[in-house]
């Protein structure tokens, strides 16, 4: 080639110099891309999050709300029976008191 030590050295300084430029461009090119789509995963799991919060915060209020439906209907049917039972009661009464037959 015919090229002496200083002229080779010069030839890897200077190709050296262009391969770190462009590996340091290719890195901050990465970095910027990767940032960008890094920031909009985090909010996607902060969105997640809020939401397996909310979805947390529904079920529970419905296994609420279903616990108090079912208190309520059992308290519904005690009522129906104690009515029954008084109605009873005072058609005994209105029988022993004044007389009246059931069919009335």
């Amino acid at each position: 080639m015919g090229y002496s030590w200083d002229e080779l050295l010069a030839i890897v300084t200077i190709a050296s110099i262009v391969g770190g430029f462009l590996i340091y461009l290719l890195n901050l090119a990465i970095k910027n891309g990767t940032e960008k789509l890094s920031n909009m995963v985090k909010d996607l799991i902060v969105r997640i999050d809020n939401l397996n919060h909310t979805m947390n915060s529904i079920e529970s209020t419905a296994n609420r709300t279903a616990d108090r439906v079912d208190s309520l209907e059992e308290r519904f049917e005690e009522h129906v029976g104690e009515a029954k039972v008084r109605n009873q009661k005072i058609k005994a009464l209105e029988h022993e008191v004044f007389g009246r037959s059931e069919n009335e």
